[in-house]
């Protein structure tokens, strides 16, 4: 998801595919069930020389071959003494204990807020008002299902299509902050215009995450369409409905989201900016199909005036989307309104809703447990208040020498990545010139902002959370339409502070590292360089590929939507990519379910250039340096090596990987390891891999 529809909701090798005639082993790492390989290496004792090296050294499992499963050898004394939470689908080294760290710190800072004698308006009021009104379970547990009252009673007024047209857009800037019912609204920098927002209009409007869910024939897609519409049906109880009435609804709401997901279009189709690039605005939005009442839906959104910067990025379904409606009778439309009204406002309301609601997810993540208040509590201030509760987690968590030790290292791995340009034979010189200038224009944010964005607007009370929630969602939509045609604020930050993850952005052509993923195990300032580079660095070298993969070469350095490339080094470019997405798309992570090479492709170009650049800054960093062993039996380049792979350590339900098959854009923990290493002979030499290695692949791959 693109981070500013994150906030508004509920981040070389020359690619080639020829054989390496030297190495005759196997494409992906897989076991070998075959005739006897090479000989495994014989490796030193490993000894942990301080407290850093030994949480290293306790992660891994060294009766396993480094060169046959390297995630497994890396991971797995983590694996085996880690148990997932209960209420964790999946739980990582990295992104699970790293944000469990953090939410302890977010819990401290909104607790502290909640018990000061602040100033009305001020942060800690503010981040009190809503820490208050979210923990008192007891007053949202009496209020029931009655805050949501005002807006169920909207529904009423949908008589017609221009009546629904009219509830639909009220309900988008004032409750659903642009995300559906029916499509998605939001803004973002024109791609052919870098430099001015322009509304954006998207498919959307399913309960379930994605259009596959309703359109696949098999036993258990069909299993989980059936479960979710005994949820919609349970959960329209709450509204006062009749187990019979809940059911004869649910049909309906079921089959109209049906007819949605019908018109629109593949997840991974999704993912081309060209395509996905039509600046129609409002009149031409209109010409898609002339029947569709759209005036009084951009009356009621608040933003009538939009005119020609309006971009619809998936045409086809705003073309049939009339039809779909037009064919619905009027009972249905309103019981699919209600539907999304309670889906959305469930998680704020009281604990037999939320209990309701949580056992489709069980079904949906394999999740078992609910997270504790607190936990979602903290996770809805980060994500609504981002920047306002990351003022005190900075000062906590990002201080010192952090800011220009990454810095450092991003120069370096900046370098690597352009001085590894000239060594691409496929690409012509002039493409290779204008890929340097786009380098050369690439800017970084480490951290967090240079200036806090004001919250001043938003107005918070200690008496109503779901009231707090909807006021943090319609503050947004407002601060972002608020925005329509007017200048690009470059120095914004699209994801807050204390987030554990990272974005480029093609339209700006920026890397952002927030300070929630600059902590260990991906980074410390007293951290190894061979760790910190394995670590975040990995994460610096993946989104500046982001920069130069299918999605991203198509932008500028300025940011612009344009074919800079010579034909040439575009085909060949293309081939190159196509070796990628084979080789993913060929991967069964459960019996029967494959990763989609096309959908997951950006991601894995992205690991494949980041892994390289990451080690080429390393050894360019290190030349001349001292970087002390930490560890007795390793080197710095294995300890590199340790540091990537160790951020992934993973445990997932079966049920998760069935879902992020399906709508995750990035390649499992255990693939997001061992493929790009077993394609990067910087791996081979660092751990000497053998010809006929599972981690040594015959026919590698190349990117960037």
């Amino acid at each position: 998801m693109h981070p500013r529809r994150l906030l508004l909701a509920p981040l070389l090798l020359s690619i080639a595919c020829e054989p390496r005639a030297q190495d005759p082993g196997s494409t992906t790492p897989v076991a070998n069930t075959g005739p006897v390989g090479p000989a495994p290496v014989q490796r030193p004792t490993i000894v942990a020389r301080d407290p850093v090296g030994a949480t290293v050294v306790a992660a891994l499992d060294t009766t396993v071959d480094p060169c046959t499963d390297f995630y497994r050898y890396a991971c797995g004394g983590w694996i085996k003494k880690t148990t997932r939470p209960a209420d964790k689908a999946r739980y990582g080294r990295g992104f699970g204990e790293l944000a469990d760290r953090n939410n302890a710190l977010l819990r401290k800072i909104l607790e502290d807020a909640a018990n000061a004698k602040s100033k009305p308006g001020s942060v800690d009021a503010q981040l009190g008002a809503f820490w208050g009104a979210c923990m008192d379970e007891a007053a949202i547990d009496r209020a029931g299902i009655t805050p949501l009252a005002p807006l169920l009673s909207q529904v009423t007024a949908v008589k017609d299509e221009a009546s629904l047209m009219r509830v639909v857009g009220k309900l988008q800037s004032g409750y659903f902050g642009g995300n559906g019912p029916l499509f998605t609204f939001f803004i973002e920098p024109d791609a052919k215009r870098p430099d001015v927002y322009v509304a954006q209009m998207q498919q959307g409007g399913t309960g379930l995450p994605d259009r596959d869910f309703y359109l696949k024939t098999d036993p258990q897609s069909q299993a989980l369409l059936g479960a979710y519409e005994q949820h919609v049906a349970r959960m329209l109880g709450f509204l006062g409905e009749t187990p019979e009435q809940a059911a004869a609804q649910a049909k309906q709401v079921i089959g109209f989201e049906t007819e949605l997901a019908k018109i629109a279009l593949p997840r991974a189709d999704l993912r081309d900016p060209d395509a996905t690039y039509n600046l129609l605005g409002v009149t031409g939005l209109q010409g898609l199909d002339a029947a569709t009442q759209w005036k009084p839906y951009f009356d009621a959104l608040g933003y009538a005036k939009i005119g020609g910067d309006l971009n619809i990025a998936t045409p086809t379904y705003f073309k049939q989307l009339g039809a779909v409606l037009r064919k619905t009778d009027v009972p249905t439309l309103q019981a699919y309104l209600r539907w999304h009204i309670l889906r959305v406002g469930a998680p704020a309301l009281s604990k037999e809703i939320v209990d309701a609601d949580f056992k489709f997810t069980s079904v949906l993540t394999g999740a078992k447990e609910l997270s504790p208040r607190w936990e979602r509590c903290v996770n809805l201030a980060n994500l609504g208040l981002g920047e306002l509760v990351g003022q005190a987690f900075i000062k906590e968590r990002f201080a010192g020498a952090s800011k220009q030790v990454a810095l450092e290292m991003i120069g370096s791995i900046e370098a690597a990545f352009e001085e590894g340009l000239p060594a691409l034979a496929w690409m012509d010189p002039n493409t290779r010139t204008r890929a340097v200038e786009k380098m050369k224009a690439l800017r970084n944010k480490i951290g967090y902002p240079d200036r806090w964005r004001d919250y001043g607007k938003l107005k918070l009370t200690r008496k109503d959370h779901l009231a707090n929630v909807i006021a943090g969602r319609r503050f947004l939509f407002a601060h972002e339409a608020d925005r329509i045609s007017k200048a690009v604020d470059k120095d914004e930050w699209q994801m807050p502070p204390a987030l554990v993850n990272a974005y480029y952005n093609p339209s700006v052509n920026e890397m952002v590292f927030p300070a929630g993923i600059l902590q260990p195990p991906y980074f410390s300032a007293d951290f190894p360089m061979a760790m910190n580079f394995g670590g975040i660095g990995m994460v610096m070298g993946h989104e500046l590929t982001h920069g130069f993969d299918d999605q991203g070469r198509k932008f500028d350095g300025r940011g612009v939507l344009r074919e800079w490339w010579d034909p040439s080094a575009s085909a060949k470019f293309q081939e190159r990519a196509q070796c990628v997405e084979t080789l993913y798309g060929g991967i069964e992570v459960l019996p029967g379910v494959k990763l989609n090479g096309k959908l997951t492709l950006g991601e894995n170009i992205a690991d494949f250039g980041g892994i390289k650049a990451a080690y080429v800054g390393y050894k360019t960093w290190a030349r001349g340096k001292t970087d002390p062993p930490l560890i007795q039996g390793l080197t710095s380049d294995q300890l590199f090596f340790l540091g990537f792979a160790q951020g992934w350590c993973s445990h997932e339900t079966d049920e998760s990987q069935r879902l992020r098959a399906t709508i995750d854009p990035h390649s499992p923990p255990k693939e997001r390891v061992n493929v790009p290493l077993a394609h990067f002979p910087g791996f081979w030499e660092a751990w000497q891999c053998q010809a006929g290695t599972p981690m040594r692949a015959q026919n590698a791959c190349e990117v960037w």
